[in-house]
């Protein structure tokens, strides 16, 4: 009888020591997903924000160029003119961030 308690412990203390291995393994495998899920997302919007910022920066020179070609040629209001950018500018922004979101 006491043979068979014995040989009970222990084939559980298998098993549970087995299953402690197995859920152990199972979690540092969900762990090690979760970094490169977050490595890879993280990277996704560094991308995401340089792309964005050399957008903005060549709107930003094409409507430069465009106000000086037009105080140039039409000899209009500069001060218009940059408003009226400078709201184009903003709705640009606005499309480029509501994009990389």
């Amino acid at each position: 009888m006491i043979i068979r308690g014995f040989a009970a412990l222990a084939i559980s203390a298998v098993l549970g020591i087995g299953t402690l291995v197995v859920v152990n393994n199972a979690s540092n495998d969900a762990n090690e997903t979760a970094k490169e899920i977050s490595r890879q997302s993280l990277e996704y919007q560094k991308e995401a924000m340089k792309d964005a910022d050399a957008q903005s920066k060549a709107i930003q020179e094409g409507v430069n160029k465009s106000i000086d070609e037009a105080t140039k040629d039409a000899g209009v209001d500069a001060k218009q003119i940059q408003d009226d950018v400078n709201a184009q500018i903003d709705a640009a922004t606005e499309q480029i961030e509501a994009a990389t979101k």
